[in-house]
């Protein structure tokens, strides 16, 4: 219990530096620059860009609820969730649970590597707070669903609706919006289209999830 109580203590410790050092963190190597035109620029670069109020309610509450459950109450990264995986990676020796919100998965996709550091996780958390600085949380969660990886190729909701479904995402039903949504965690693992066993399994886990956070009777 003192273990824990001291990891506490760190790690709020941390976040109070990681909230000062966030005003003056800026990424230098990326395609896209964090100012207030950094949704303008990703509807520049993607096709078909869709706006958050032509996205199915079923795909945002799936999402939401496989992928940040707490999204609408933390300030950009959720210190439970860094807390729980910090945990986790301690007792399996290497990093296991990443403890990402939709912010810091955000923040990784457009100015970060993919290889997992602290020093990646210390730029993410700093760039995460940033974004929820300068956009409104409903704007962070329309370019995340618009720049995520899908897998096969597809980037954003709309090219992985049309890959998967062949449809628009406007068309999409509760269980391809449930699919979907747990497909970004592990993208060639969970691939309907040559892993369908495998994306069931996904499928069912986000039905479970979503109902366990009151998204479904």
């Amino acid at each position: 219990m003192k273990h824990i109580k001291r990891l506490m203590i760190f790690l709020f410790t941390i976040a109070i530096i990681l909230l000062s050092y966030s005003y003056f963190y800026i990424p230098t190597s990326s395609n896209y620059s964090l100012d207030y035109s950094l949704k303008s620029q990703i509807e520049a670069r993607t096709p078909n860009y869709v706006e958050i109020n032509d996205v199915p309610s079923d795909l945002i509450n799936a999402t939401l609820a496989i992928e940040d459950k707490r999204y609408y109450k933390h300030c950009g990264f959720d210190v439970l969730a860094i807390l729980r995986a910090t945990l986790i990676d301690i007792k399996e020796k290497h990093f296991v649970q990443g403890g990402s919100t939709i912010t810091q998965q955000l923040a990784k996709n457009l100015f970060l590597e993919q290889q997992k550091t602290v020093q990646r996780k210390f730029n993410e958390i700093i760039l995460s707070r940033k974004l929820e600085r300068m956009f409104t949380k409903d704007e962070i969660l329309e370019m995340y669903l618009n720049v995520i990886y899908y897998g096969a190729g597809a980037y954003g909701i709309d090219a992985a609706s049309q890959t998967y479904f062949s449809k628009n995402v406007t068309e999409l039903n509760l269980e391809e919006c449930a699919m979907l949504a747990g497909l970004p965690q592990a993208p060639s693992i969970y691939n309907p289209k040559k892993h369908m066993n495998r994306a069931r399994a996904r499928q069912k886990m986000v039905f479970s999830v979503m109902s366990k956070n009151g998204y479904l009777n």
